[in-house]
């Protein structure tokens, strides 16, 4: 495989984590050790994993499979073996594991045994539809919707596949500004279908420049409507039948939709800004997130404006949320303001501009993209009161 996996390994062995994280090293694979954590399953599920082995020396190593199995069904799983556990190996099979890797760890075997369950769960992630990715904070003005815009047509330019951008909330639109739309369908034509179905939904899409498509809510207040639970499930399961990735705009309100959307996403974008407001609700956005079992989607932290003047520098911001800041982006208001106000997302209309260079690093990063351009920027420090995330979880440097 030529791609860079993440893994990781369960275990409360250093020397076993140090043995693997050589062993994946020579493949340029990533791995990341869980040692000492009182929750392995939340901490997977704050992870971005392309597969996880379990030691089978650990205690209760097969419910602790069995429970991962369950919760994150779409991550595969393989067992850490030593000679003295082969006995427990078809109790762990049975339990979810699509393998093995025997200990003390042979590199071929190794690299065979990850390499088949990676793409045993590729298989599995087919099988559901296209992969969710939900943009959400909890506080207006973080710039979700011109996240959304942009990140929709940035990964069509990268992906030669169909890409569609949903507007869920019960809101105006917004993304119909951006992409310098005017609906004839929104999501307001869903409230008196009974039956909706693929072709419903295919006339419900429009096409933008870029190639995008893009369901929109209504611009006119006096077609909002509120659309039941049910509805917005379907809807997202029909969506991701359609196209490979969908990318959904939430408003920052802690509602239905938002529950939904969350309960349905592989990855929740959590966009923040550098502000005390923002990292605040960030952190309750990424607590609930830890805590609500019917998530199961990987969380990645977004500051958006970095670097403004007085603004919470990235490291302190880091700090605050308790988990890496996956892309920092810097703060542009006279680009942002010009391509809201030509309806024009400024990954088309300014390519090289610092800003889209970090959008396609952010890209990078959630769908394991090939490296493009990066632009760099400066990183600031503040010192700050403290509302830390109540998560055990240390943030690596």
């Amino acid at each position: 495989m030529e791609q860079m996996l993440q893994i990781a390994v369960i275990t409360d062995d250093h020397f076993r984590a140090e043995s693997l994280a050589k062993a994946a090293a020579q493949m340029n694979w990533r791995l990341t050790p869980c040692i000492g954590q009182p929750n392995p399953r939340e901490w997977l599920r704050r992870q971005p994993v392309d597969v996880a082995l379990v030691d089978l020396d650990l205690p209760n190593a097969i419910p602790l499979l069995g429970d991962v199995a369950a919760s994150l069904p779409h991550l595969p799983l393989l067992v850490l073996v030593t000679p003295q556990h082969l006995i427990q190996l078809q109790d762990a099979l049975n339990s979810g594991a699509s393998g093995f890797v025997a200990y003390p760890v042979e590199r071929v075997q190794f690299v065979t045994a990850v390499e088949r369950a990676v793409q045993s769960g590729t298989g599995r992630k087919a099988k559901r539809g296209g992969r969710i990715v939900a943009l959400a904070g909890l506080k207006g003005g973080v710039g979700r919707t011109t996240l959304a815009a942009n990140l929709a047509v940035a990964l069509r330019q990268r992906v030669d596949e169909d890409v569609i951008v949903v507007e869920a909330h019960h809101g105006l639109s917004d993304l119909a500004l951006m992409l310098n739309l005017l609906p004839r369908h929104t999501l307001s034509s869903l409230a008196e279908e009974d039956n909706i179905d693929q072709d419903l939904v295919r006339g419900l899409l429009h096409e933008h420049n870029s190639r995008i498509k893009a369901l929109l809510a209504p611009p006119d207040p006096a077609q909002l409507v509120e659309l039941p639970a049910e509805t917005w499930r379907r809807l997202f399961e029909i969506l991701a039948e359609l196209a490979p990735y969908v990318i959904v705009d939430t408003a920052p309100i802690a509602d239905m939709v938002l529950s939904e959307v969350l309960t349905q996403a592989d990855d929740v974008i959590v966009v923040t800004g550098p502000d005390l407001a923002s990292l605040r609700s960030t952190v309750a956005l990424l607590n609930s997130l830890d805590e609500e079992p019917d998530v199961h989607a990987h969380p990645h932290v977004v500051l958006n404006r970095a670097g403004v003047r007085g603004g919470v520098s990235e490291q302190a911001s880091r700090e605050q949320v308790g988990q890496p800041i996956t892309a920092a982006l810097p703060d542009d208001p006279a680009l942002a303001t010009f391509a809201l106000n030509r309806g024009v997302p400024f990954v088309l209309s300014h390519p090289r501009s610092i800003l889209t260079k970090e959008m396609h690093r952010l890209l990078e990063h959630v769908f394991d993209l090939s490296p493009a351009q990066r632009g760099a920027q400066a990183k600031r420090r503040s010192f700050l009161p403290s509302f830390r995330r109540r998560s055990t979880q240390t943030a690596p440097a």
